[in-house]
């Protein structure tokens, strides 16, 4: 079973401005993989022609898919954070999904620690804010046969997300299983987070920036679970090139 992971930027295409999501379906179909945990997706928002990006790319792979409202809202704008493990209300979200050639099992829901009421607006662009990120967090889960597989996005703080993947990681249960997403954690930095966790990362070339790659933040963790042929690419839409493996648990 190969399986990737993706940050999409919504889709943007950063070499021309515009908004490519038939090019990452394009992308996805080329990897040749079973399944795709998706970060920076949206749902019903205005830049990205009120679609449901998870709803659409399955659609367009004849695949399942299930997505996770980190943010209820829009994140250009202004959110509450997401439901968590609670009835989604619908309506315009930004989050995280998984898409799979076979059925998703089991799903489940949860936020993570951080993050609250947000907005942002034209006064603070371009301004930096050290210690701060009120952007809401969410981790979703899966089951697919015998596997468990979790996705999130991390926050961009290391205190913070430390913090956050500890919370990811026990969600995901017991048995064997993998997190996928954009962990905001730099392999050595992740290393250090797993340690005595019984959870390892797959590491792969850099993914981060897309154009000029010199870091990995995009991460296969993987628990009770064997992984080889790890592959960066190729690069298409967004800032992050996807990661994929091969994985086998017994």
């Amino acid at each position: 079973m190969r399986v990737a992971t993706w940050n999409l930027l919504h889709g943007l295409d950063v070499r021309t401005g515009r908004i490519n999501l038939a090019g990452v379906a394009a992308d996805i179909d080329a990897m040749d993989v079973d399944l795709v945990a998706l970060q920076e997706v949206d749902r019903g928002l205005p830049r990205t022609g009120r679609v449901d990006q998870v709803a659409e790319l399955a659609t367009a792979l004849g695949w399942h898919g299930v997505f996770a409202p980190a943010l209820l809202g829009d994140p250009q704008r202004g959110w509450t954070p997401g439901p968590g493990a609670g009835p989604d209300p619908g309506g315009p979200a930004y989050g995280v999904g998984l898409i799979s050639r076979t059925p998703l099992l089991d799903v489940a829901r949860c936020a993570l620690p951080g993050g609250g009421h947000g907005r942002r607006g034209p006064e603070h662009v371009g301004r930096v804010l050290p210690g701060w990120d009120r952007e809401p967090r969410a981790v979703l889960r899966a089951r697919v046969g015998e596997l468990t597989v979790a996705t999130t996005h991390l926050s961009f703080q290391f205190w913070l997300s430390v913090r956050q993947l500890r919370v990811a990681l026990g969600f995901a249960g017991r048995g064997p299983a993998l997190l996928l997403g954009d962990l905001n954690l730099p392999t050595p930095a992740l290393r250090v987070a797993l340690a005595r966790s019984g959870w390892s990362p797959s590491r792969a070339a850099s993914t981060y920036p897309s154009w000029r790659p010199n870091m990995q933040l995009d991460h296969v963790v993987r628990r009770s679970v064997e992984a080889c042929d790890v592959r960066v690419g190729p690069r298409g839409p967004s800032d992050h090139l996807p990661v994929s493996a091969v994985v086998a648990w017994a």
